[in-house]
């Protein structure tokens, strides 16, 4: 199984190791990153290019976006990465991402497992050239992210103090005034 991890960095791996080669082109990251934080309701191809390719006319793009696609089935032989057609999606039996596991931990309340998830801002020291849209884009879900540990460690610094362990509560505290940073 792959494993996307985009908190601290943008990678891809295996069970053996990451992943190097053309599958690991900016590009083909960049798609990867985008229907992570997507999750099950996917992206439609229009968006996807608007946030790949902006400067392209829409035939030139949806041929690129076609020959990524493409490609990284060919390089994946075996592996379905992408389900759907108009709207994409990743396939979560070929591939886990750190981003899902975290918003799924939040949102069923496993602040501990969320927080040990979050291995530092989204898509850190990733950029894109020449796609202005996608880098809005991550900015927005690097600030998004943010909060949501924020939150979710004031919340566990809170529950800490209420069961009196109160050296663990200013752990939290600790972790949430590193997270937060000055931007967030």
């Amino acid at each position: 199984m792959l494993q996307l991890t985009v908190f601290g960095g943008l990678t891809l791996g295996l069970e053996d190791g990451l992943v190097s080669g053309a599958m690991t082109q900016r590009r083909r990251l960049a798609l990867l990153a985008l229907l992570a934080v997507a999750r099950q309701r996917g992206l439609s191809r229009d968006k996807i290019m608007a946030y790949l390719w902006p400067e392209s006319d829409a035939a030139r793009a949806r041929h690129a976006l076609n020959q990524l696609l493409h490609i990284q089935r060919k390089l994946l032989t075996g592996r379905e990465l992408f389900l759907g057609g108009k709207t994409l999606r990743l396939n979560p039996a070929a591939i886990r991402t750190d981003v899902g596991e975290f918003e799924d931990a939040v949102d069923r309340g496993d602040l501990e497992a969320a927080a040990a998830v979050y291995g530092g801002p989204f898509l850190d020291g990733f950029f894109l050239k020449d796609a202005p849209e996608f880098e809005r884009w991550a900015e927005a879900q690097r600030h998004r992210l943010a909060r949501r540990l924020c939150a979710a460690l004031v919340d566990l610094a809170n529950a800490a103090a209420k069961r009196g362990e109160q050296a663990r509560s200013a752990e939290w505290w600790r972790s949430r005034s590193i997270a937060r940073g000055p931007s967030v």
